[in-house]
């Protein structure tokens, strides 16, 4: 049995005769009678009553009609369906993002995708950064908002640069250069409060390799697993903190952020993705960060 004995059984049953039945779907009436025929040996009993004028259903065939439209229009919607994810208007989409990291334009740009794409099931997944290059390995993500790639992910993922988040310095809102521009040098007698290297290998060293160019090695009294430690330990008095701007989203109210200067330390946020699982819904989230990537970057992350 296939899906055209079911569409001939509609057909006669529409228009009540084999040749109106082959007029409307392009085929001779012979063909009709020959297919439906098939169809009735399969089942086992006649499905059309053919001694009047005007073909009727048998019992028997009223039911397997109401079946037939049933998996005919199964049919159709499983090809609807293909056809729109193939171009990517149908489907899932997961995003991994770190809170601080994605700066305001994240929100924006999710808001605006699910306009667009209304029918594309959408899932957010806050990670930090090592737990999304895992995800997207291993399939359990599409997209990820991450900082740029680093050994070993950049030999298998995919990344583009959005933006260069500036360094600045977290102290304690009663400290003496609190809201004033602050050299590296400045800082030479206070105490750093920093994030663990393992969780930002890149800053941890950038931030020593800066404070080694201005002629002292920093004196790291504490270090912490999340930014939000490192904050609650610079508000406690432990020291002072440099730290991407966006963690101003995190800031407890007893400490002050200050901008560094000059300005030569960041820290990029990429979009990055694996090649082998993408797909046109993956190519048209991209596509619709690229066109924000301008504003992005104008905009510093907003």
């Amino acid at each position: 049995m296939e899906l055209r004995h079911l569409r001939y059984l509609c057909a006669v049953a529409e228009h009540g005769t084999f040749s109106e039945a082959g007029r409307r779907l392009h085929v001779s009436q012979s063909a009709i009678s020959e297919q439906i025929a098939d169809l009735e040996r399969e089942v086992g009993g006649p499905l059309l009553n053919r001694n009047s004028g005007r073909t009727r259903l048998t019992p028997q065939g009223q039911l397997f009609l109401a079946e037939a439209r049933k998996t005919l229009a199964a049919a159709d919607r499983a090809i609807e369906i293909t056809q729109r994810s193939l171009i990517g208007q149908v489907g899932s989409l997961n995003i991994g993002f770190f809170l601080w990291g994605a700066g305001g334009f994240f929100a924006r740009i999710i808001r605006d995708y699910r306009k667009l794409h209304p029918d594309i099931k959408l899932s957010l997944y806050e990670m930090r950064t090592p737990e999304q290059m895992d995800a997207l390995l291993t399939g359990k993500i599409d997209i990820a908002f991450a900082r740029p790639l680093e050994p070993p992910f950049d030999q298998t993922l995919r990344a583009e640069l959005l933006y260069r988040d500036p360094v600045v310095v977290v102290l304690p809102r009663d400290h003496p250069l609190a809201g004033k521009p602050i050299s590296i040098q400045s800082l030479i007698s206070e105490r750093f409060v920093l994030c663990d290297r393992q969780m930002t290998p890149a800053l941890f060293d950038g931030i020593v390799a800066l404070c080694s160019s201005a002629g002292f090695s920093p004196s790291i009294v504490n270090t912490a697993a999340t930014w939000s430690s490192v904050l609650t330990l610079v508000e406690s008095g432990e020291g002072v903190a440099l730290v991407p701007s966006g963690v101003r989203y995190l800031r407890p109210p007893g400490v002050v952020i200050s901008p560094l200067v000059p300005q030569n330390l960041h820290m990029g946020l990429s979009v990055a993705w694996n090649p082998q699982n993408e797909d046109p819904i993956q190519q048209n989230f991209l596509h619709l960060v690229r066109e924000n990537k301008d504003r992005i970057q104008r905009t510093h992350g907003l």
